[in-house]
């Protein structure tokens, strides 16, 4: 992949035309523009307004290395070590799901809801990166938030973004399928998650950077079993969940309503389905 210059306007040109290979011309432009601004701090309007910038070799090889790992499929957020989450920058690596756009939608309702609760005790059931945790943390004045999280790596990496982002969670390691009574000592107001709900042979509609890289305890179920995670979270929420408390998970939107249908069958009530910015089930929400 030689490139013609070390102008960094002929090298964006020379990997953009690479990576078009795999990628829409928009978004290979726009990954090319965040490695820059990532690795030398220089912005799209900085580029547009100085057009003789150059990279010295050893930069020019960072940007290469970065390139062959984006035509392995590799994402972005992991080459970079970094995502954006409801105006803030968190740390990711292929430990965790990489934090999306529809998932803030999670918070701000997990917020609408808490906004009007005297206390404001939430726990985080599977949290990865924190970065719903965390989020509520720092926006929500008051509130007390745990995070349970099964894997230690992932854990490491929440307990680091809290860290970086001087949150206040409480974060402990702890399974859904086994969660110890003795764990949750006190009730919640709310309980949120987005766990795992991509059915396995939805595979084949996922594009491979999601199915070759993040990490499949995070994303799949069984064919047979889609609300695998779903029954375990309502027998939780039964549990702990404060009189009036809210339940809010993310879904996959094939499986809307056999969610609502378990959490009415589970003596749930004010069910609502929220849809997200492409118009797509994303949220169940329900209290007790």
């Amino acid at each position: 992949m030689k490139v013609p210059s070390n102008l960094l306007s002929d090298i964006i040109r020379h990997y953009q035309a690479k990576l078009t290979v795999l990628y829409p011309e928009h978004e290979s432009r726009q990954m090319l523009y965040w490695l820059v601004e990532d690795f030398f701090g220089f912005t799209p309007q900085h580029l547009a307004l100085n057009s003789d910038l150059r990279l010295s070799e050893s930069e020019l090889l960072k940007v290469h290395f970065a390139i062959k790992d984006l035509l392995k499929y590799k994402p972005l957020q992991y080459i970079t070590g970094k995502a954006w989450f409801y105006g803030r920058i968190f740390q990711v690596n292929p430990h965790v799901l990489i934090p999306r756009q529809e998932t803030e939608l999670l918070v701000s309702k997990a917020l609408e809801f808490l906004n009007h609760r005297p206390e404001k005790r939430v726990l985080d059931m599977g949290t990865g990166s924190g970065c719903i945790a965390i989020s509520l943390a720092l926006e929500c004045e008051g509130s007390k938030v745990m995070a349970i999280e099964k894997y230690l790596p992932a854990l490491e990496l929440a307990q680091s973004n809290a860290a970086a982002l001087q949150a206040a969670v409480e974060f402990v390691q702890g399974d859904l399928m086994a969660v110890n009574q003795k764990l949750l000592t006190h009730e919640f107001d709310l309980i949120v998650s987005n766990p795992p709900y991509v059915t396995e042979s939805d595979k084949k509609l996922m594009r491979n950077n999601v199915i070759d890289w993040e990490p499949e305890h995070a994303l799949f179920v069984p064919d047979d079993e889609p609300l695998l995670f779903y029954k375990p979270l309502a027998t939780l929420a039964r549990l702990h969940l404060a009189k009036g408390g809210m339940l809010i998970v993310e879904i996959n939107e094939r499986f809307a309503e056999p969610v609502k249908q378990l959490l009415i069958e589970q003596g749930f009530s004010n069910i609502r389905l929220s849809m997200d910015i492409h118009d797509k089930a994303r949220l169940v929400s329900a209290q007790l």
